[in-house]
This record gives C-alpha cells, structure tokens and sequence, in this order.
C-alpha cells in the first residue's frame, strides 16, 4: 500500500476542511448554510456513493460470503460501542458529560470521513462495505445511542433509523443481489453526483466545526481520552479481532478505517436535542478530527 499516496489524499482533505473551517469563522459559511450543505452530501452526494459503488464494483460475492462480510462490519462497530462503554466508566465527568463522552467514543463519522477516504485507497469496492456500515450504524445509534442521551428515560422512535443513506444501503444491495439493470443515463448522473461527495463532506466538516475554538479543543484532558479511545484502541482492537474471521484484506482495511475515524458531527446535533454539553461535544469533534489526519496515515502503515 502506497503511504505516500494516503498522505497526500490527507492532505488534500485537511486544506478542504480549512477551507470549510475558515469560511464559517469568518461569517462567510453561516450555520443555515452548514445544515443545508450537511443535508445535500449525506442525502444526495453520499447516497449516489453508496449505489455507485455496486454499479463500479468488479465483485462477486455469494449470499453466505455477504453474510459473513455483513457479521464483520457489524462486529466491528459494536467493537467500537464497548470501547466507549468501558472507557467512560471510570470517568468522573457530570451526568451532561458522561453520555456525550461515551458517544464521542463510539460514533464515528463513517460517511464524512472513512468513505472519501478507502475510495481514495481501495476504490468501490471498500466504498460497498462502509455502505453496509450505514445498517449496523443507524441500529446502534438510535436505539443505544439515543437511550444514552435521554440517561436511560424516554421513547425511542424507530423511524429515525430510516435515513437516506441507509435506504440508499438497501438499494444498492436490492442491485447486487439481484443483478438488476440500471439505464447508463443514470449510471452517469450517479456516477457525476458521487464525485462530488469527497470535497463538499470534506467543506461541510470544516463549516460544522467552524463555532469551537482550535484552542478551547485541546485544553480539556478527558477529550484527549475521547481521541485515544476513538482514534487508537478501537482500530486497533478491530484490527485484533476482525483479523480472525476474514482473509479479504480490503475488508480488513475499511473496519479499521472505520473505526478509527473521528467522532461523527450527528452526536453534537443530538446533544442539542437532548439538551446535553453540546460545546464539549463540538470540541471532542473538531480535537479527533484534527488528529485523525494524522492517525488514519499511521493506522494505515501500521497494519496495511
């Protein structure tokens, strides 16, 4: 694998988030621009990725083969949800704190971050498998994830769990399971909106994080365990265990990449729904984001 190459792509990506950064801390990229733009990349852009991913994809894979790829994308973000669970325990943050941590920890920002990155590296066919991320992802987040945030109280409301994305998931593999057809038009005005996913996620994250201080984000020391447990141990424990049940090593690759994507933007929206320590989640965010520009590239030499 080609490090050389990873590193520009992070590069490229990191003058992108500036880009996306600076325009929101000097009032050019306001907030009703922000929760535009966010919902035209997860909902247009980054679900024409996830189905142009199988119209590209020179792969075959059985129904059992599917399975067992399934079970280990799966595997892979509970890993993630247990990480976060026993590393907020011996905290001694509020009751505010405590579910925003172990969130931090947990939820990783698979679409922004891990997607641009494994198409840079592997292609379509590792955009396929964080595709099927998006089911294990929704399930966990908004059943767990939304019972954390209302501290064990309220009612969850499956609904939430249908995304675009995640209907763009079911569609994509409706596609490769059944082999069904797909005019070129519409191939390459899928094709033409899915280019456009990398740069605009990469502005959207910068924008998004455009109201917390770079400063403000590294003084508070139990964000620094937020960044080890999210950028560092779960990869690498994902690493340990999802080693075991798959020889495909783009598969490998993209669970550890997913996993060791910084913490998704979606847990400060939450915060404020739930009326939780929205400013130390947007600056948990923009601390492990800044830092997995450089311990993506890391994990990749590592274990690639």
């Amino acid at each position: 694998m080609d490090i050389t190459a990873l590193v520009n792509k992070m590069v490229v990506f990191l003058v992108l988030m500036i880009v996306g950064y600076l325009g929101a801390r000097r009032g050019m990229l306001n907030r009703e621009f922000t929760r535009a733009a966010s919902a035209l990349v997860l909902n247009v852009f980054m679900s024409c990725a996830i189905i142009n991913s199988v119209l590209t994809v020179d792969m075959e894979l059985s129904l059992a083969e599917l399975g067992q790829t399934f079970l280990v994308i799966c595997l892979s973000q509970l890993i993630c949800y247990i990480v976060a669970a026993l590393g907020v325990w011996p905290t001694r943050l509020g009751p505010d704190q405590k579910p925003v941590f172990e969130l931090l920890a947990a939820v990783t920002n698979s679409m922004f971050i891990a997607l641009p990155v494994v198409d840079s590296l592997f292609g379509a066919q590792a955009v396929f498998y964080v595709s099927l991320s998006c089911l294990p992802f929704n399930l966990l987040l908004y059943t767990y994830g939304i019972w954390r945030m209302m501290s064990g109280k309220g009612k969850l409301r499956v609904k939430d769990m249908f995304t675009v994305p995640m209907i763009a998931t079911i569609l994509s593999l409706l596609i490769f399971l059944l082999k069904l057809p797909v005019p070129q038009m519409l191939r390459g005005l899928i094709a033409s909106t899915a280019g456009a996913s990398m740069p605009m996620s990469m502005i959207v994250i910068g924008a998004t994080l455009g109201s917390v201080s770079l400063l403000d984000a590294f003084r508070k020391p139990s964000l620094y365990a937020v960044s080890a447990l999210r950028l560092l141990v779960a990869p690498l424990l994902t690493w340990l265990v999802c080693r075991m049940l798959t020889a495909d090593p783009v598969l490998l690759m993209t669970c550890v990449i997913i996993s060791g994507s910084p913490s998704g933007v979606l847990v400060t929206v939450l915060c404020v729904q739930y009326g939780k320590d929205a400013v130390y989640s947007a600056e948990g965010t923009l601390q492990n984001t800044a830092l997995s520009l450089l311990t993506i590239p890391l994990l990749v030499w590592l274990l690639g």
